[in-house]
Formats: C-alpha cells, sequence, structure tokens
C-alpha cells in the first residue's frame, strides 16, 4: 500500500512539473507544454527585435517544441513577427526544410487564435528533394503575427490522431496581450 502511495505521489509530481507554465515576454506568448513536450526558445531572450539573432532554425526569434513518438518526432516552431518581418523569406523555413507554399488554405481558430492553415510539404533544400508533410498556422494577434509549423518526422501523411497530438500543443500556445 505505502508502494502504491508513493508511486501515485510521483505520478502526480510528474505531471505538474511537465504542465508548468512559462511566460515569454520576448516573444508576448505564454505555453504549458502538455505531458512529454518539450520546449526551447531561441533569438533573444529579453529583446521584442524578433529579426536578431536565432539559431539553426531560423536566424530570428522563435519557440520550437518536440516530442518523441513511436511514429516519428513531433515538431512545432513557433516564429513571431512584425508586419515588416512577413516579408522576410528566412520564416519559410525551419532549418534547411522550406515551406512549400500553397494557395488553398482553411480558417480555423483555436481558444486563443483565429488561423489561416495551409496544408503542404517542406523541401529539403540541400537535396532538393520533397520531404515531411507539414501544416502552417498563420495568426494575427494585435500589432503582430505568428507563424506557427507543425510536422511529424515521418514520409507518411500525418495520421488524423497524429495531427490532433500537435494540436493539443498549439492548443497550449497563448498570447500575451
Amino acid at each position: 500500500m505505502k508502494k502504491i502511495f508513493t508511486l501515485i505521489m510521483l505520478l502526480t509530481a510528474a505531471t505538474y512539473i511537465a504542465q508548468e507554465t512559462v511566460k515569454s515576454k520576448a516573444l508576448k506568448l505564454k505555453y504549458t507544454p502538455p505531458a512529454g513536450w518539450n520546449a526551447q526558445e531561441f533569438g533573444s531572450p529579453t529583446s521584442l527585435n524578433w529579426e536578431e539573432q536565432g539559431n539553426a532554425l531560423c536566424k530570428c526569434s522563435g519557440l520550437s517544441f518536440f516530442k518523441s513518438h513511436k511514429d516519428g518526432k513531433m515538431n512545432v516552431v513557433v516564429y513571431p513577427s512584425t508586419q515588416s518581418g512577413l516579408d522576410s523569406i528566412k520564416r519559410n523555413f525551419v532549418g534547411n526544410l522550406r515551406f512549400d507554399n500553397v494557395e488553398k488554405y482553411d480558417k480555423t481558430k483555436n481558444k486563443f487564435f483565429s488561423f489561416e492553415k495551409k496544408r503542404s510539404n517542406f523541401t529539403d533544400i540541400k537535396t532538393n528533394k520533397k520531404s515531411f508533410e507539414v501544416i502552417r498556422y498563420y495568426a494575427k494577434v494585435e500589432d503582430h503575427f505568428y507563424i506557427i509549423y507543425v510536422w511529424q518526422e515521418n514520409m507518411n501523411a500525418l495520421s488524423p490522431s497524429n495531427e490532433k497530438e500537435i494540436f493539443e500543443m498549439v492548443n497550449a500556445i497563448e498570447p500575451i496581450k
């Protein structure tokens, strides 16, 4: 009985730690990653100049979420932008992967954002070959924008259940006004 109680307490503590809310004033976002998701901010940790610094994903500020999955690693990348930053080609890339733009889009929303949703593929610019299926969400919040890429590292089409699991991470992101 004592072992069961200890196990329940450990699981409760692990769940609480995994669901800690993080506020990023620099990105004007707060997020609570669901269990199993990891987060990494990049760019300037204090500046609202989203065009400076960055990392291997983009020479801009942003936020990356990832989760191991039996069907392939799940990824969510968020790029904040001002109106002028939208003209920058760098936000069409995630590292060496270029988003293949499409004209067709759907309107969708969650509790915090109204999105323009485009489903397409990445192209690996090193090999110039079609890569993972990707969904690009585009949202306007007051005077700035968010571009969100979601994909799974798997060459098959994103299954509805895996897409739902990735969208849970998107639902955990909230703008700070």
